[in-house]
């Protein structure tokens, strides 16, 4: 059975793309996360390490959430 998802050319990097009925994009790629949250991949890893970054892994597959992306930016807001 193959896994609903698939790859759209995002700039030099596939994207996986839910294609459940909401259509909204669930997770992505480390180097994409990295992209998105403005850091390198170097930095993604150490986050990825000390816990700060949820990711979730499928066989040797690595993905992290939207939504753990969200959590992890919104952890390291300076107050204003």
């Amino acid at each position: 059975m193959p896994l609903p998802w698939k790859a759209l050319d995002m700039g030099n990097l596939p994207l996986p793309v839910d294609l459940s009925a909401t259509g909204k994009i669930l997770a992505v790629s480390p180097a994409e996360a990295a992209r998105l949250m403005g850091i390198g991949r170097t930095m993604l890893y150490e986050l990825i390490g000390t816990g700060k970054l949820r990711t979730a892994k499928f066989g040797s597959r690595r993905l992290v959430t939207l939504r753990a992306i969200e959590e992890c930016l919104a952890a390291h807001e300076l107050p204003q």
